[in-house]
């Protein structure tokens, strides 16, 4: 095994021990909330943290992805980078601060500014900690990234469940977030004891700016994008219907967004090793599309089939309206790794106004379908999302095989078995009767789907069964 694999496969490790373990807190802390709070308090916190989505894009600016990109960035970019990211923060937050009542009126919420101004502050405080979560990553310390990410979320989640269970309501949201964000700081802080210098240098930014301003054009857009729906939603329906939607949305993140997204983070500075080698370039590319394919797929057609007994046993019957949603989001979710995973392709090659134009060209097709389909309801809303999905990611495997020389015929070969082998076991687990009870429900479906899909990978051969197999055994070995 090379050192760049063993690199791979140690920061997939670590980032994922990271990242499900966080995960799994914040699911525990959600449903422990969700059965205190109502579907409109998430309504309210849904529609404001939009807002701080798209300014920590503005926040970092592309120049995280811009410095771990450049191999001799030293203590003058970084430096110059973080007094930046300072400077940007404070001034985020001042915008923000006098806007909120504006945002308040606009949705016909009073209390919403009060609100507003306590969660804003995530934004300069998070501008404190991007510098060190870069070289983190930059240098794959990601057994650090772990510790912090677990941590985090284990503390704030603590804050927000005692803060529920005391009677304050939206507060008690609004604050376990804000400390995910300060804790996370003090942590990146203590881990990687980094001190910036006063060398500063406007030719580090002019340098580059080209590329990181491209990025965060994409990642603006593509944020904006994201949570327009939620937008949408909170302005032509009201805060339960958010609040659904937004419960919807969150479990779906924990489960294809956010495994395609550790995929993304790791792979990415690997990848920077094969830059020069286009065959090895391809080949690592395949094995990662088929890893994230062999575990999202499934994934999410198990989730379709017991979202309903899930919603019931974990969140109970007040958040059943969700559930449509939610299966329609898990369809969302087959397409969402083909789209996202192909964009390190960009990065790598440095292709950011290719990203840009196709993700340009995405989401003028989500508001089209956005206008066409609001009258309809939610889940017409979100099947018009999920169509523009599946067609655009033929659109961006063409333009990234493109780069190294992997067609889409190849790629549909690469997936197509992955997808077929999950779809047959979907379609008979979603033949079984329900039982009445939901617990028997979801632990009966989810056990026949996974040993049905483990075993008929390994009859059938398919190549990530044994890549998985390989992981598995190195994290055990870790362990």
């Amino acid at each position: 095994m090379t050192e760049i694999k063993q690199k791979l496969i140690s920061g997939v490790v670590w980032e994922s021990i990271g990242q499900f373990s966080s995960l799994g807190i914040q699911f525990i802390v959600t449903i422990v909330i969700a059965r205190i709070l109502t579907p409109a308090d998430y309504g309210v916190i849904g529609l404001l943290t939009v807002f701080v989505a798209i300014a920590n894009i503005l926040l970092d600016s592309g120049f995280s992805q811009a410095l771990i990109q450049k191999k001799d960035a030293g203590e003058l970019e970084f430096s110059t980078v973080f007094f930046l990211n300072l400077t940007v923060g404070a001034l985020l937050y001042a915008i923000l601060y006098v806007c909120s009542p504006y945002i308040a009126r606009f949705y016909n919420i009073p209390d919403l500014t009060g609100y507003a101004r306590i969660l804003f502050l995530i934004i300069p405080v998070s501008s404190f900690g991007l510098i060190q979560n870069v070289i983190i990553q930059k240098y794959l310390q990601f057994k650090k990234s772990a510790i912090v990410s677990v941590s985090a979320s284990l503390l704030s989640g603590l804050l927000g469940i005692w803060m529920a269970y005391a009677g304050y309501g939206i507060m008690a949201l609004v604050i376990q977030q804000l400390s995910l964000s300060f804790i996370r700081t003090v942590l990146y802080t203590a881990l990687r004891r980094w001190k910036p210098t006063l060398k500063l240098s406007l030719a580090v930014i002019r340098e580059m700016f080209a590329f990181s301003m491209n990025l965060m054009l994409h990642s603006l857009i593509n944020t904006i994008m994201k949570n327009v729906y939620v937008l949408v939603i909170g302005k032509y329906y009201n805060s339960d219907e958010v609040g659904y939607y937004n419960q919807a949305n969150r479990f779906e993140n924990f489960s294809a967004s956010t495994l395609t997204s550790v995929i993304m983070k790791v792979s990415f500075p690997t990848l920077v090793y094969f830059k020069d080698d286009l065959s090895r370039t391809k080949e690592a590319y395949k094995r990662i599309i088929e890893v994230t394919c062999f575990v999202i797929f499934p994934l999410m057609f198990l989730l379709i089939c017991i979202a309903k007994p899930l919603f019931l046993l974990l969140l109970t019957e007040k958040w059943l309206p969700a559930v449509p949603y939610f299966q329609l989001l898990c369809l969302y979710g087959l397409t969402l790794p083909i789209m996202q995973i192909s964009y390190n392709v960009y990065r790598l090659y440095k292709r950011g106004k290719l990203l840009v134009i196709l993700d340009s060209v995405r989401h003028i097709l989500f508001l089209l379908s956005i206008v066409m389909t609001i009258k309809y309801g939610i889940s017409v809303l979100l099947i018009g999302q999920f169509l523009v999905m599946f067609g655009m990611s033929f659109v961006n495997m063409y333009y990234s095989g493109k780069l190294i020389t992997y067609s889409v015929l190849e790629q549909i070969e690469t997936i197509l078995p992955y997808l077929i082998l999950a779809g047959l076991i979907g379609a008979v687990i979603w033949m079984i009767p329900a039982s009445g009870s939901s617990l028997a429900d979801v632990c009966l479906d989810t056990i026949l789907f996974v040993v049905g899909f483990l075993s008929l990978s390994g009859i059938f051969g398919l190549k990530a069964f044994k890549e998985f197999s390989t992981i598995l055994r190195t994290f055990l070995r870790i362990k």
